[in-house]
């Protein structure tokens, strides 16, 4: 779905990350709305607010950072994550020009 785009946070700085432990909490300054996330989104809100990303590279991290049950659709998970991310104005897809 997102192959070779680039996932970031908005260019504009309106979006405030703070970790704890496996935990964020995600604040929208445009919106006032504030989000608690963990587990596999409180990763790739870390990974993100150090710099953007393709979605291989976060699956790389996120596969190596989570063990997963034989059945599980990480790659899904983290689509439909990036998808409601992306509604609630929490990252911005655009097109990788250096892919």
């Amino acid at each position: 779905m997102f192959e070779n785009n680039l996932i970031g946070l908005p260019i504009v700085p309106v979006i405030h990350c703070r970790f704890w432990d496996e935990e964020c909490v995600i604040y929208n300054q445009l919106t006032g709305d504030a989000h608690l996330i963990d587990g596999m989104g409180a990763e790739v809100f870390k990974i993100l607010s150090e710099k953007a990303a393709t979605r291989i590279q976060l699956l790389q991290t996120i596969n190596s950072n989570f063990e997963w049950e034989m059945d599980f659709d990480a790659e899904g998970f983290l689509d439909n994550l990036i998808l409601e991310y992306q509604k609630l104005g929490l990252v911005d897809v655009t097109e990788n020009t250096s892919a």
